[in-house]
């Protein structure tokens, strides 16, 4: 990691003074990611455990995207 710039791209960081914080994965690619891990965990030749752990995955994905959603929500609502 460079001084001050995240090792992953895409990623943001928030600056000192700056209220608002700058979100590191967006709604949109926490469903991406969901769907992805849902597909996964339906594949043929992985154990029950392994397909468990995958959907439980998915939904952590999704509850993401609702807790961003939310929060950009709140954002608009204060901005007003």
């Amino acid at each position: 990691m460079v001084e001050g710039k995240p090792a992953w791209k895409g990623a943001s960081t928030t600056r000192a003074g700056n209220r608002k914080p700058e979100t590191l994965i967006n709604i949109a690619e926490c469903r991406e990611r969901a769907e992805h891990y849902k597909r996964l965990s339906g594949a043929s030749g992985i154990s029950k455990d392994c397909a468990a752990v995958l959907k439980n995955i998915a939904r952590s994905f999704v509850g993401l995207a609702g807790q961003l959603d939310r929060l950009a929500s709140l954002e608009r609502n204060e901005q007003k």
